[in-house]
């Protein structure tokens, strides 16, 4: 990927962060993006130590504010010279509670980053992309908006939500040269799936790495799924390899 530009979108100390580790591996252009500036510089140094000579800019936005994202988007192509590869980490939980109870604001909170901000993102960039007839979007989604969890329907609608219009949207830039993909997480070890654990664990008066081993069990191939699974889904999405492949949810879940 020398010469590419890939935008990733949400680089927190997971999936974002080994989203971006993946494409500076393969040599692309990489502009990590968040609402954390001093997190962001944190990570770009880390990023250029790990791999020498690695182009790495930041930009901070708003996911939940269209027209941050509108002008992340604008202003990596003024700088650089347009987007060829765009991956949506961002994203808005909602806040947890059952449905009878559920706080609104946050409904609207996550509907406004999960799937107005991610799409606003996308076809800016699309439209980037359709000028030189070639470019990849890659979404990242969850595997909760298949199995439902309770208490998660804000996160887990808003993501199914966001699926959909990903679908259509894989048709409409398709002539343009333009792909659109989804990846689809199970349990990913890190921050997240620690505080599930613990909570369980609270919950239930068992050992933490009981719980986590139990729902390991419910994947096929017993494991949960590492942050660097989910680059290496998103990075194959991006690339030539799978230049026929698009509008496509691939699930990578362990086989839960």
């Amino acid at each position: 990927m020398h010469g590419h530009v890939a935008v990733v979108t949400g680089t927190g100390p997971g999936v974002g962060r080994a989203c971006a580790e993946a494409f500076c591996r393969e040599g692309a252009d990489v502009v990590i993006a968040a609402r954390d500036e001093a997190r962001l510089a944190a990570l770009a140094a880390d990023l250029r130590a790990s791999f020498p000579g690695a182009t790495v800019d930041t930009r901070c936005f708003d996911l939940t504010d269209a027209s941050s994202c509108r002008a992340l988007i604008a202003d990596v192509e003024e700088a650089i010279g347009g987007v060829d590869h765009l991956v949506n980490v961002a994203a808005a939980g909602g806040g947890g509670g059952a449905l009878d109870t559920a706080d609104l604001d946050g409904w609207r909170q996550a509907f406004e980053a999960n799937v107005i901000g991610t799409l606003e993102l996308s076809r800016s960039a699309a439209r980037s992309m359709a000028d030189r007839r070639a470019g990849t979007i890659v979404q990242i989604s969850t595997l909760g908006a298949r199995s439902l969890p309770k208490r998660q329907a804000a996160y887990t609608s808003t993501k199914q939500a966001m699926e959909s219009a990903s679908m259509t949207l894989a048709k409409e830039v398709g002539p343009s040269g333009v792909r659109v993909n989804i990846v689809v997480p199970g349990y990913i070890t890190g921050e997240g799936l620690d505080r599930l654990v613990a909570h369980s664990a609270e919950t239930t008066g068992e050992d933490p790495a009981v719980v986590s081993e139990r729902m390991a069990s419910t994947a096929s191939l017993k494991r949960h799924v590492d942050p660097a699974d989910i680059a290496e889904a998103a990075l194959f999405l991006s690339s030539e390899r799978a230049r026929c492949i698009t509008g496509v949810a691939l699930p990578v879940t362990a086989g839960q």
